[in-house]
């Protein structure tokens, strides 16, 4: 009989048992090498989609027209100051009670696949297929991108064929949002400042030209009154000439203000639609990133999952193998 205490001979271990040893300790290794990780630590362990909705900073929608000298003399000699002009409004605080909400969308996505080409063209396909335009494009064996610009009308539609061409666990969005309501308001406090001023300018012109009638009218009846003397009509004359000099200059000035106010309207108002196609686009980013089988691997087993399975296999073969090795030693 064999007496060998260790109840183990190396010869009678099947080779699947050894196998399975070793490749729980490779696998063991590997994951625990933070280069392996990487897949993970970006987001695409666990079999988890990911999503944020963050404050996204959104272009500068600030505007306005530069300020100009709208200094008006009336016919009396009195200096008129516009009391409007139009500058960048900063951001009003909007009460709680406005709910209007101009959500302006930002989406990105980073999707993983064995054929980064083929899966780039479908993106590309998707955005065209909601009436979506593709600012950028790029594509190689292992990374692909595609920016592009759709109708917000579209993008819940785009969004749930798009996230559909790859599983959760290949699929990770970053997805921001803001609402545009404070530059909202400000446009509507800025047009209300520019009717106001086109009001305002219109009104005053019009004092000007019935200062200016009455003015000239006093200053012709003196001239034709029989009782005035010879150089008293002298003196109204000039009085009259430069009355009339004045008048075209500050007639001058008031459509000069008139036509100012009348171009900040116009500028509000392209600044509101400005606002409004911003608000009413989304755009975004598709990352296409190669995943090798090993990575997939670590997708649907993260963690230390794999070489704890090899383990466990490792050991039911090791038991399996126990008959034989009893049988070795009796």
């Amino acid at each position: 009989m064999n007496n060998n205490k260790l109840g183990f001979l190396p010869g009678y271990v099947s080779w699947i048992t050894i196998v399975l040893a070793l490749l729980a300790v490779i696998t063991f290794f590997a994951v625990s090498n933070p280069s392996a990780q990487y897949a993970t630590r970006m987001g695409f362990g666990g079999g988890m989609m990911e999503y944020s909705d963050t404050k996204a900073v959104p272009p500068n929608s600030g505007g306005g027209v530069p300020m100009m000298d709208g200094s008006v003399t009336s016919s009396a000699g009195a200096m008129m100051r516009p009391d409007y002009y139009p500058y960048p409004y900063p951001s009003p605080d909007v009460p709680v009670s406005d709910t209007r909400e101009f959500l302006k969308i930002y989406y990105n996505a980073t999707m993983q696949t064995r054929d980064v080409p083929a899966l780039t063209r479908r993106v590309e396909t998707t955005v065209r297929g909601y009436d979506g335009r593709i600012d950028n494009e790029s594509s190689s064996d292992k990374y692909g991108y595609v920016s592009f610009a759709l109708p917000e009308a579209k993008y819940d539609a785009f969004r749930a064929e798009l996230e559909d061409l790859v599983g959760s666990r290949f699929l990770k969005l970053d997805i921001s949002s803001q609402n545009m309501l404070s530059q909202k308001v400000s446009i509507e406090e800025q047009q209300k400042q520019a009717d106001q001023a086109l009001a305002d300018y219109t009104t005053a012109r019009q004092k000007i030209i019935n200062a200016h009638a009455g003015t000239v009218q006093s200053l012709q009846a003196q001239i034709d009154d029989a009782n005035t003397t010879e150089s008293a009509k002298t003196l109204l004359q000039v009085q009259l000439a430069k009355e009339n000099t004045a008048y075209t200059q500050n007639l001058s000035n008031a459509d000069a203000n008139i036509s100012y106010a009348k171009t900040w309207q116009k500028a509000v108002q392209t600044q509101d639609a400005t606002l409004l196609a911003n608000v009413a686009t989304v755009n975004g980013t598709v990352s296409i990133q190669w995943i090798s089988f090993w990575d997939i691997a670590l997708l649907y087993l993260p963690g230390y999952w794999m070489p704890t399975i090899f383990a466990i296999l490792a050991l039911l073969s090791f038991m399996g193998d126990r008959p034989r090795l009893h049988a070795s030693v009796s």
